[in-house]
């Protein structure tokens, strides 16, 4: 699996988060390159994705043998604190991470959507200060080996059911509605000729891109009803 460096910055300090091949995560001060005292940990693999949550004290960090690890983050200082290790699927790479305070109007717990190399798509439930997680529920996709990236739909949800987008190695970019209890798959963008591996929104959700193992990157736009 590609590597690749993992940044995250906290817009409301004068820090940003990274992990790399070492096993390492690092806070480090923006101003001066330099690591911050006491914001380093060590992880079980090689960090692959990171997301805090949306006021910034909590961080995930996910690893190539399938752990995600929460840490405690003080804003003042930088240090970082280890606090819960779940094992997603021993051997199976966390490739991506994203944090929400809440899915939708209807679905307000705090919410991880992970990644992994187990042809699922997962949605864990945040069930304490610790970023403790439990499994909610699972989506079908294909992603075995590539480094597949997923993101929640905010203001979709709003709008319209609790919607996260995923890519996947079938060549599609997936839709599912993480409240429904049956037939959660709504829509499936076909279009790219290799795995699909990352995509993003632009701010009001009007666009999509997203981008394949070939290098190619489509722009979709919603359909306005």
């Amino acid at each position: 699996m590609p590597l690749r460096a993992c940044t995250m910055f906290l817009t409301s300090t004068w820090m940003k988060q990274v992990g790399n091949a070492k096993h390492n995560v690092h806070v480090m001060n923006i101003s001066t390159g330099k690591k911050v005292k006491g914001g380093s940990s060590k992880l079980t693999g090689r960090v692959l994705a990171l997301s805090f949550d949306a006021p910034g004290r909590l961080l995930w960090a996910g690893d190539d043998r399938g752990s995600v690890f929460s840490f405690l983050f003080d804003m003042a200082t930088g240090k970082l604190t280890k606090a819960k290790r779940l094992v997603v699927h021993e051997g199976s790479p966390v490739t991506s991470i994203s944090a929400r305070s809440w899915v939708s109007r209807e679905a307000r717990d705090p919410s991880l959507l992970i990644n992994t190399c187990l042809n699922k798509l997962l949605l864990y439930r945040v069930v304490d200060n610790e970023g403790t997680l439990q499994l909610k529920r699972s989506f079908p996709i294909e992603q075995s080996s590539h480094p597949v990236r997923s993101i929640f739909c905010p203001l979709m949800s709003f709008r319209q059911g609790a919607c996260v987008v995923t890519g996947s190695e079938d060549m599609c970019v997936h839709f599912f509605d993480v409240e429904r209890a049956a037939k959660a798959a709504v829509n499936k963008l076909q279009g790219h000729s290799a795995p699909v591996l990352d995509v993003s929104f632009n701010c009001d959700e009007s666009l999509l891109a997203s981008s394949d193992a070939s290098g190619m990157v489509i722009v979709w736009r919603r359909e306005q009803k």
